[in-house]
């Protein structure tokens, strides 16, 4: 409907169709239209008072169609809407598309999303969730979007950590037979980094050592290479129990390593072309007329670093995926890194490097024991668990449950759904360059801006049309049924869902869809309050609206990344 005032008003020939689009607005107040065309940009251009110009253009141009009308009002060009014909092709778009409705047609163009992307050897903490959840969910944005989309878990798989831990195992004389080293947890090789970080603060040499193993490993030490297979095939173990309890998915578990063979021609590349620079014993590329620090490529033991993996990367993927965007989900700490990143590519020649893309984000934040947020430390042992706080969550759910619905099947199901549906949606919900402070009680709330009332209205629908014992999709509605306040402020959200997730792709915020979300269901609470469903006259039209709304909310869900649960 916004496209079709903005296609008027080009015709006007005072705005284009795009600047239109920017202008248009909803009238605080309801009795003066659906939207509303600004005229006071153009009163200097036309010499004219607002008021005169959108009283003009009103008597000119006839309301478009699916309008009943346009009315000038204090330099204001309002709309109003066909309210009957509005209900009938938004419902009857949703019957045909679906959870689909509002998706785009696809664009025959790929986007490559790097995130979560956790160091091996050690447990996913909290902190964490901010990185995996984002990029799940933009994933699925941008697929919703017409994207093709390349889901990246670009594993921290290589580097001195792996010295560290190789060093700690064999000081603590720990058995490396295929036995032992099969049977590996995560929590095991936690235990010996917390121990390492430890030990290292009266024996500093033990840096240098753990240096001299990566640089072992690097080059291929046959033994060093046992011991990393079996401390990364320990991690991944445990890393997709929890992403398949969080419904987190992956097409590629590409890590750092995995770019080892690709380094020697980057590193080739950026010789031939005279960018590399020996500096202080260590190779570097000098990027002083982008007012950068120098950005280093190799150790003076010949070891790579984190940026020589990444453009290792970034040229084998455009290369694998020829993407047209590449996100690369990372905490706002690694801004400079992604910037000499970017520029390093740019000075190899890859023109492409302007399709690179971080989209930074805050830190997710806990109460430590003095009463103060901060960021917890995995490595140090002080960082909140994920697997701990899902299990915790689960448990104040499932405590709910047995007090309100004991008789509930699969409740430790559901339990646990819930309770990783109220995490993610505490961090989603907010823009995501701001830090996030975990509330317990908040988060797991089912009243206000939590997960969980989100998913308690679409319950009460799917409760709905259960008890209905009718299919909604043989259903006939009478839009005139429809056209009540409640039934007709719940269609006109329903509508918004397209722009909706075009915004949230654009700006890369999900936020935008879990503030959607709260919207839609608290519409939803609203017209099951006040009309009666089952039994009314206008039972078959208020139905099918339940149904429609019941899709568009589910949807929102999984594009979340939350999972859509029908009874709690």
């Amino acid at each position: 409907m916004k496209e079709k005032i903005a296609s008027l008003a080009e015709q006007t020939t005072h705005w284009t169709a795009e600047e239109a689009l920017a202008l248009i607005s909803v009238p605080p107040d309801t009795s003066c239209g659906d939207w509303s065309l600004p005229c006071f940009t153009l009163a200097k251009k036309l010499r004219k008072a607002p008021k005169a110009i959108a009283e003009e253009l009103a008597a000119k141009f006839p309301a478009p169609e699916g309008f009943a009308k346009t009315e000038a009002l204090n330099g204001y060009w309002n709309f109003y809407i066909d309210k009957a014909s509005f209900v009938k092709n938004i419902l009857s778009d949703i019957k045909e598309k679906g959870l689909e409705f509002g998706f785009a047609k696809q664009k025959n163009k790929t986007v490559a999303i790097d995130y979560s992307s956790p160091n091996i050897g050690k447990e996913l903490a909290f902190h964490h969730l901010r990185s995996t959840m984002l990029g799940n969910s933009l994933a699925r944005i941008f697929k919703a979007s017409g994207y093709k989309v390349e889901r990246i878990n670009h594993l921290g798989d290589w580097g001195t950590q792996f010295g560290k831990l190789i060093v700690m195992y064999l000081r603590e004389n720990l058995p490396t037979d295929e036995q032992t080293l099969s049977g590996l947890t995560v929590k095991e090789l936690n235990k010996l980094y917390a121990q390492f970080s430890k030990v290292s603060k009266d024996e500093p040499e033990l840096e240098d050592k753990a240096r001299e193993a990566f640089a072992k490993l690097e080059k291929g030490d046959e033994f060093y290479r046992k011991l990393w297979t079996a401390f990364r095939e320990a991690t991944l173990k445990e890393l997709k129990r929890i992403y398949k309890i969080m419904g987190v998915d992956f097409d590629h578990y590409t890590g750092e390593s995995f770019f080892e063979t690709h380094i020697p021609s980057v590193v080739k590349e950026l010789q031939a072309k005279g960018l590399l620079v020996n500096s202080q014993e260590r190779d570097v590329v000098l990027l002083d007329e982008l007012s950068l620090p120098p950005c280093l490529i190799r150790k003076s033991d010949g070891s790579t670093l984190y940026a020589t993996r990444d453009l290792a990367a970034a040229i084998y993927r455009k290369k694998e995926f020829n993407f047209d965007k590449c996100l690369y989900i990372v905490d706002n700490g690694q801004a400079l890194h992604f910037r000499q990143v970017f520029a390093v590519l740019g000075k190899i020649g890859c023109e492409w490097n302007n399709d690179c893309e971080h989209i930074p984000f805050g830190l997710i934040l806990h109460k430590n024991e003095e009463g103060k947020w901060e960021k917890g430390k995995t490595r140090a042992g002080t960082a909140s668990l994920l697997r701990d706080v899902i299990e915790a969550a689960s448990e104040k759910i499932l405590a709910v449950i047995n007090e309100k619905n004991p008789a509930l099947e699969n409740k430790e199901d559901i339990a646990t759904k819930i309770g990783v549906g109220a995490i993610v949606f505490n961090d989603l919900k907010n823009r995501r360059l701001m830090d996030v402070k975990f509330d317990w009680d908040a988060a797991l709330s089912f009243d206000g801006a939590t997960g969980p009332y989100v998913q308690n209205a679409h319950v009460r629908l799917c409760s709905i049309l259960r008890k209905s014992n009718k299919n909604a999709l043989e259903l006939e509605f009478k839009s005139e049924e429809l056209l009540d306040q409640n039934s007709y402020d719940l269609i006109k959200a329903l509508s918004c869902k397209e722009e909706k997730i075009n915004i949230a792709c654009e700006s890369r915020e999900p936020c935008t869809l879990a503030q959607y979300s709260l919207e839609l269901a608290e519409a939803a609470h609203r017209f099951i309050h006040n009309n009666r469903v089952i039994g009314s006259s206008e039972e078959n039209s208020r139905l099918f609206l339940v149904y429609c709304t019941q899709q568009v909310l589910e949807s929102l869900l999984e594009l979340l990344g939350i999972a859509p649960i029908k009874e709690m």
